[in-house]
Order: C-alpha cells, then structure tokens, then sequence
C-alpha cells in the first residue's frame, strides 16, 4: 500500500458511522490549496482511528498521513469497475512537534541540566 502525507484545513469531520457489529468509519474531508483550485480530499478513518478525529474541528491546519487503496469491483451486467480511497491513519496539526493520537498529547520532557547530574567528586562507576 502506499502512504500519503496531505496538507490542508479541515472542511468537514463526519459522525462515526457503525455500519456492522465489526466495521465502523468516519469521514473527513480535507481542503488542500496548493494548486489552482481547491481540492475537497475525502479521507476515512476505520475502526479504533474513528476516535482519532475527535479533537479536530472545521478550519483548523492539518496534515494526513493515509495510505491508498486501490479495488475492482464486476457487476452483474459483466462491466469492471476500479475504485479508489484514502485510509486514514494518521492526523496532526500543523506545525505540531508529535501526532496527536486519541486527543492524548505527550509532552517531550526537558533535558537534564548541570544540576541534576551527580556531584563531581573524582569518583565514579566508570570502567575507564
């Protein structure tokens, strides 16, 4: 499968959607500006990553990672039919340091400084 990065403002998140007792989804659809016209990019999220979406409004700055996948698909007249869709696999805003993952954010802790190292004395536990 390949993977996808998209860069956009959020135009529209969908209510999640139980569609069997094992399958749920939700859309999102995604504004990309990048060319001459504006790109409405319809992603959906499956399952567990349904929740993904939750902290997420309309007009914030986002960007996607999802991959593409490809199906066919013969009807009962003979004729073959190709789809394509996003899947969603991940969502940050833009201009995040990490993904945002569940509404959870995971705040990186500070390096040590000089007074949390152990006192120099000319001993240590060193082998060299």
């Amino acid at each position: 499968m390949a993977s996808v990065t998209i860069n956009g403002t959020v135009k529209v998140i969908g209510e999640t959607q139980q569609i069997s007792d094992k399958f749920s989804k939700r859309e999102l659809v995604i504004t990309e500006t990048g060319g001459q016209y504006p790109q409405h990019i319809p992603v959906e999220f499956v399952q567990d990553k349904t929740s993904m979406l939750d902290p997420f409004a309309p007009g914030e700055e986002v960007t996607v990672t999802c991959y593409v996948n490809g199906r066919e698909w013969t009807g009962k007249d003979g004729v073959t039919k190709h789809f394509l869709s996003l899947k969603g696999d991940r969502i940050e805003r833009r201009g995040a340091a990490a993904p945002t993952s569940r509404g959870a954010s995971h705040a990186t802790p500070p390096p040590p400084s000089m007074a949390d190292l152990p006192p120099a004395d000319g001993e240590d536990d060193l082998p060299f």
